[in-house]
């Protein structure tokens, strides 16, 4: 990496890149200017520095093979730590103060202490998880009552018994507990992306040089964070991206009338997949799609539609999939997203040891912008698993169409949170930074203002520049059901 001494993240760069199996020397065309990091006790900075830089190399790779030259790609460290903060995403509405996620707004998305002194995380943003917590253990919906039984239990033993009930909660571990965890010792093992190549005829589509994805089709069936990432950094490309949801799902309710900036340049459609006929407008979008991402609970998509199936329909699709924990261990099917993962790998736990090891430099720990004392195990300043797993699925998703390019065939990726956390587990600490990288960033602006569901917005520019290939969504962020569910390119 020219013009950049930030060893950290070409180490990232290059574990990321070549577990796609990509050409090393494509990291000789990036730079990373700016200094500094977010204050945590994992090298964040670098890893979205590094994600950013993938992403693009993915790119170039692609033009390369279709008879361009190799772009140049600039990252700025900074910008880069901004886009991984929550919401994920670039727009600020003019006159408001930035609307950003307060974990505190919401009591059952919280952490409790269990009687061996450690503590258990919930994920009950969304009301069925909140029912389900409440369920499984036999009390209302208080948050009280669910800490009063909570405490009277190991951690391990409280965490099982939630599991068992569909629950999307962890019990917290040190990173070392964790890599010497039955499961976490196997996921480890894991590779980062698991990529197989499926033997098929190939597409006569090719890249158009400074809007590159365009012509391409991407079924998006993704939820929260990473895998919306991914498709969302598509869509910057020219991509035709379908985002699908069950009428009036959860995620789709937490945005009315708005949709969100996860959704820019996407089309978000409801497509019913308990009906026959949702079933079937699936396979068809699927038969003709090139691009397809799906992140749905483990098991949850077979049931309509099989793995086999999905190929005996199209052969040449280019399937990225993403799960919490993993695919071959006895965690696989477990459900989790970013802040559950972060309890169970250990990250929670050595946040809190790295604050209170100088707590006058140290605390109040920032996560997303809001200050957080260091009295539990708290998250690291960004949700730095789903982002820049978010990434690596990009990445796959263009390499796929790269290799399509050369062989004809099409291919399977898949990923993990919990596969990526061992990334960074296994990483240096971040250095003794100056400055320190504070957020929100502000800053620098794109040079011109959007119209959208919230009205006047600005937005963070990009924080990677491709040579020769400009990053801009052509459609703002809809609402939920706003789209229907068919392809609108030829």
């Amino acid at each position: 990496m020219p013009h950049t001494d930030n060893p950290i993240a070409r180490r990232f760069f290059d574990e990321m890149w070549s577990a796609q199996g990509g050409d090393p020397s494509f990291g000789d065309n990036i730079s990373i200017t700016g200094s500094g990091s977010l204050p945590s006790a994992f090298p964040l900075t670098d890893l979205s520095a590094a994600a950013f830089g993938m992403a693009a190399t993915a790119v170039s790779e692609l033009m390369e093979a279709a008879g361009g030259k190799r772009a140049e790609i600039v990252v700025d460290r900074a910008l880069s730590s901004g886009w991984f903060m929550l919401p994920p995403g670039p727009s600020v509405r003019l006159g408001h103060q930035a609307e950003r996620h307060d974990p505190s707004l919401y009591p059952f998305f919280t952490e409790l202490p269990t009687a061996d002194g450690r503590w258990l995380r919930l994920h009950g943003v969304f009301p069925s998880s909140r029912a389900r917590i409440a369920s499984a253990l036999g009390v209302d919906e208080d948050i009280n009552e669910v800490a009063a039984v909570v405490k009277d239990f190991d951690a391990d033993v409280i965490e099982q018994r939630l599991v068992d009930a569909g629950c999307i909660v962890a019990a917290s571990r040190t990173p070392q507990e964790w890599l010497s965890h039955p499961v976490g010792s196997i996921i480890d093992k894991e590779p980062l992306a698991a990529i197989a190549d499926i033997e098929a005829s190939g597409s006569s589509w090719k890249p158009t040089p400074g809007r590159p994805l365009a012509g391409i089709r991407v079924l998006d069936a993704t939820r929260v964070v990473a895998g919306p990432t991914a498709t969302r950094w598509l869509a910057a490309l020219g991509a035709e991206v379908l985002r699908i949801d069950a009428p009036g799902s959860e995620e789709s309710r937490g945005n009315p009338g708005k949709g969100n900036d996860l959704v820019l340049g996407k089309r978000w459609a409801f497509l019913d997949l308990k009906a026959t006929e949702g079933v079937e407008r699936f396979k068809e979008l699927l038969s003709t799609a090139d691009i397809f991402v799906h992140g749905y609970r483990p098991g949850a998509l077979d049931g309509f539609v099989s793995e086999e199936e999905r190929r005996a329909l199209n052969p040449g699709l280019i399937e990225v999939a993403l799960r919490a924990y993993g695919w071959d261990n006895p965690w696989q099917t477990r459900r989790g997203f970013d802040t559950v993962v972060q309890f169970s790998v250990g990250f929670a736990n050595e946040t809190q040891r790295w604050a209170l090891e100088d707590p006058e430099r140290r605390t109040p720990i920032m996560v997303n912008g809001f200050p957080q004392d260091a009295t539990r195990p708290r998250h690291t300043p960004v949700e730095g698993l789903d982002l820049s797993t978010g990434y690596q699925i990009a990445t796959a998703a263009i390499r796929g169409l790269t290799k399509r390019l050369q062989t004809g065939n099409g291919s399977l990726a898949r990923f993990s949170l919990a596969r990526t956390a061992s990334m960074i587990i296994r990483a240096e600490p971040t250095p003794n930074a100056d400055p320190v990288i504070h957020l929100p960033v502000d800053g620098p602006w794109e040079d011109r203002i959007y119209v959208g569901p919230w009205g006047p917005t600005r937005r963070l520019q990009f924080p990677v520049r491709i040579e020769g290939t400009p990053l801009f969504w052509e459609r703002p962020a809809e609402p939920a059901g706003s789209s229907s569910p068919v392809w609108v390119s030829h």
